[in-house]
Formats: C-alpha cells, structure tokens, sequence
C-alpha cells in the first residue's frame, strides 16, 4: 500500500475520479429531492397557556399561592401529555377529522415558568391549529370544572355549617345562655356568611388563560423540504463518494507516482513517458510516436547510448535488450516498436525481436506482415535473414506498395534518416514456448543479430504470467523494465525485482515508467514541458 503523504498523491484519486464523484453526488441529490418531493407534508403550530389566574385559584384553595404556582406549573405538563392529549384525540376521531386527529402534540414549560407552550404537528395548517388550540382548551376546561366543583364543594359545606349555627342560636336552650356564648354565636355566623360570599365571587376568576391562539396562517411547514434536502443529500453523496474514492485509493495497490515505480523496482528511472490518447500516431505520412513521447523516447536512446558507463567492466554500450513487464497491459510491446522508430530516425539499425508467443502485437504496431518468424527460425525451417523483414517509412503515395522477401511493405521514397527497422516476428502460437527459447539456436540467433544490428529489442511476455522469458534473462546485454502508471501493481513489481535479483545475472539497466501526469514528471526532474514545443 502507498504510504505517501504529499497532498498531490492525496487528492490525485479524488481528481482522477472527479465525474465519477460529481455523478454519484448527483444522483444522491436528485434521489433525495424526488423522495422528499413525494412525502406527505407536516405543518407545526404553537400556543401558550398563562398559569398565573390558575395559579391564583389554587392558591385560593390550598391558601398557599407561591407553592400551589409551583405544582401547578410542575403537573400541568404532565397532565396535558397525557390526559387531555389523549382526550382530544378521542373527540378529533370521534367527529371524523382523521388530519387532526393522527397529528402529534407535546406541552414543555420552563421550569418555575407561568407559561406552558403548546406545539402540534399535522399534514394541514388548520389541521395542526386545530389540534392546538382544542388540547389549550381542554386544559383550560378540564382546570375550570375542577375549581368550580371545589368552589360549589366549599360553599356547600359552609352553608350547611351556617344553618347549624342559626339553629343553635335561635334553639330553646340558647335563650338562657350567657351573653359571650351569644356573641361567639353571632360572630361564628357571621364569618360564615363572609366565607360564602367570597366563594361565591371567587367562581367570576377566569383561571388558566389561552396566549395568543394557533392558527393556521402561521403554521411552519417542517417536512418535507425538498431543495434543502436534495442540497444536503447532494453534499453527503459527494462527502460519501470522496471517501470512498480516498478509500479505495489506499486499498488499490497499483504505482501512481514516478517515486513509487522508482521505490518498488529499487532501479533509476531511465525516462518517463507522459499519459497520451494515442501512442503511435501517423505524421508526415508515416506512423510514428506521439509528438508529446518524442523526446522521452530520445532521452531513453541516449541514456541506452551511455549504458556502458553505468558499468566499468564493460566498455560499449548494450546491444541486446530483453524488455519486461510486471503485468500485462504495461505497454510494453508499444515502447519497443516506438523506441525502435526513434532509434531508426537517429541514425542506428535497429531490430526488433517478438519472442511473444502468446499475444503477438509487434505485427500490428509496425504495420507488417510475415509468413515466417522467429519459432520457424529456432525450429530451423528458415535461416535468420529468411525471417527478419525490414520496416520501411510509410508514405501516402499511392501505388508505391511491393512484394518483397515474403512480407509485404511499403517502399519508402525519400527517408530522412541513414538507420534501419526491421523485425522479427513470432511467427504465431508454438506448443512450448519455454522450451523453444531455451534451445541453443536462441542465444546463437541473438548473437548473430547484435552482430548485424546496433541494438536488438527483445519483446517477451511478463515473468510473472508465464516463463516463457526465463531462458532469454541469461543471454542478452540488459534488462529495461517498463512500468505504467495506474497499472502496475506494487506487488507485482516486488515480486519481478525479487525474480530478476535470483534468475539473472544480466544488469537491470532501469525502468521506463508510462501514463505519469506531467506535473508528477516536472517534479521527479524531467522537463516535459519543453517537449510540446519540437517539431518533429
């Protein structure tokens, strides 16, 4: 797994997958909308309920106002969330006012407060006041009931105790009293007519009161909210997608940084080929690399040029070059039949050697076509230069098509180079191909043909699919590994450094890494911004 921590390698997954992430963030959104957009709506209202005159009456009862405000405002909440809720409710279904009816409703007061707050949430405005204001209500009525039986309970008992008084005084027995029992009888009476009157008036006291009732224009719509949903459904998504995009990032272990392919391989890298559509382009009326690869495929020649140097022992440069790949798909085969058009173009005789049974492409990149190739050549069916055809320069020229050597080609009119391309084929799909490499006739073939040619590019399938390679890591000059970009996995590049430290003693002369983003090549060190600018 990587464990770079610049921020490039950072968002690089993220930008790489940036419409991936945006549609993803989209769709989330639209979904969000549309299913909000179908949900039935839910309006919420609010009342309040003043406990001070409740209070008061309590207070009048109990004749002790401050604690009787207390309990009151403690169990009024209670009472409603439970008792008269439910009550309305009832009387809500029993008229058949289902929208009110199924809404919720919820008291909360302050604690110590006089004031009691009332909200209720139905699927219509007047639905939710309705509620409202008939669960204020029944508070208020279910309160005033309850006082107004006390009143009428204590007026009861205070007459009664009145008329007890009046029939002692006015009784036979009484007239032979003293006169401070007649006093006490008459002062007795007397309050008890006052106690009756002040009952009496006390049932004008309103009680609980209703502050400001709900209604229907001031209802808030709660649910749904379609817009604001979609808005932060879009945002979850793309929080979400990005995660996962960071997330898979980190779990895939292919290369994504020059510095990776550098540290996996533990080899220099040789050049650096920037990410292209199209590798192989036609110019000029002749196939050849894209403009943009042009020069770090120059830069690649010469630094195979000085590849003696890297070596005291060996005074000239490598001759015979085997390219391998630690997965399919590296674009391996592609970077032979450019390099080899690159080298061509300076000056060098260049062949090209497909010692790939199994997917042939050089046939395809150079554009030519042979009856014979290199199984026929090591099964001895034909000599060397029977099956080595020459790839000329291609013009638009009609007519200028010929047979030649058993391979058609295109005669070139003009060149503009002194070198030469030619190649060997693999001559299609062989029975054994580790066997048929490992023969004698391959080493003396390659020997033979870095005899006749400046360089010799070896074109074999990865080490690690098939070992198909392992008898050519022995016999050739150098190694080049190639490495792509967002491809190569890491385990898969250890596992071909460890291959070629154990099988070869051939020199790994470095690795061509492919599809790196242009700012990841100016930061390793090769400028390729200048390359947009030749004309080739």
């Amino acid at each position: 797994m990587n464990q770079t921590t610049e921020s490039t390698a950072i968002f690089a997954p993220l930008w790489k997958r940036k419409w991936l992430i945006l549609l993803v963030a989209l769709l989330v959104g639209a979904g969000t909308y549309f299913y909000y957009k179908r949900q039935p709506s839910l309006y919420q209202v609010a009342t309040q309920l003043y406990l001070g005159a409740g209070s008061e009456e309590a207070g009048l009862l109990n004749g002790g106002g401050s604690k009787a405000l207390q309990a009151n405002s403690s169990n009024a909440t209670a009472l409603i969330n439970s008792v008269v809720v439910e009550a309305v409710h009832k009387k809500l279904h029993a008229e058949h006012n289902a929208a009110a009816g199924k809404g919720k409703v919820r008291a909360k007061a302050a604690e110590k407060s006089q004031f009691i707050t009332i909200t209720a949430e139905a699927r219509k405005p007047r639905a939710a006041a309705l509620l409202a204001n008939d669960t204020a209500q029944g508070y208020i009525t279910r309160q005033r009931l309850n006082y107004t039986r006390e009143i009428e309970k204590a007026v009861s008992i205070a007459r009664r105790q009145l008329r007890r008084v009046e029939e002692t005084r006015s009784s036979p027995k009484g007239k032979g009293s003293t006169s401070s029992s007649s006093t006490s009888v008459v002062l007795q009476a007397a309050g008890l007519s006052t106690k009756v009157n002040q009952l009496e008036a006390e049932l004008s006291i309103k009680g609980v009161q209703q502050v400001s009732p709900a209604k229907a224009a001031s209802a808030v719509l709660l649910s749904p909210k379609p817009r604001q949903n979609a808005i932060f459904g879009f945002l979850l998504g793309l929080i979400l997608a990005s995660v996962a995009a960071f997330g898979l990032s980190r779990l895939d272990r292919r290369l994504r940084s020059l510095a990776d392919v550098e540290t996996a391989f533990q080899t220099q890298i040789l050049t650096a080929l920037p990410a292209v559509k199209r590798p192989i382009t036609e110019r000029d009326g002749r196939p050849g690399p894209a403009r943009s690869l042009v020069e770090p495929l120059r830069r690649l020649h010469t630094t195979l040029q000085m590849g003696g140097s890297f070596d005291p022992d060996r005074a000239a440069s490598p001759r015979s070059i085997l390219f391998v790949s630690a997965d399919p798909g590296d674009g391996k085969s592609t970077l032979i039949a450019n390099l080899a058009r690159v080298q061509r173009d300076a000056g060098e005789r260049v062949a090209v050697i497909e010692a790939d049974f199994r997917r042939p492409a050089q046939s395809r990149l150079l554009n030519v076509t042979a009856p014979h190739g290199l199984a026929d050549v090591l099964e001895g069916k034909v000599s060397a230069q029977e099956g080595i055809h020459t790839v000329e320069p291609v013009t638009r020229a009609p007519g200028t098509s010929v047979h030649g050597g058993g391979a058609e080609v295109a005669t070139m009119v003009e060149s503009r180079s002194t070198g030469t391309l030619s190649v060997l084929l693999s001559g299609g799909p062989v029975d054994n191909p580790p066997a048929l490499l490992a023969r004698p006739a391959m080493s003396e073939l390659l020997s033979s043909v870095a005899y006749d040619f400046d360089y010799v590019l070896i074109d074999a399938p990865p080490p690690l699919e098939v070992s198909d390679v392992m008898p050519l890591l022995n016999i050739v000059d150098g190694i080049v590994i190639v490495a792509r970009i967002g491809h190569t996995r890491e385990i898969s590049a250890q596992r071909l450094r460890e291959l070629l430290m154990r099988a070869s003693n051939t020199r790994v002369l470095g690795t061509v890494a492919s599809s790196a983003s242009r700012p990841d090549i100016e930061r390793y060190g090769f400028a390729s911004a200048s390359s947009r600018r030749w004309r080739n």
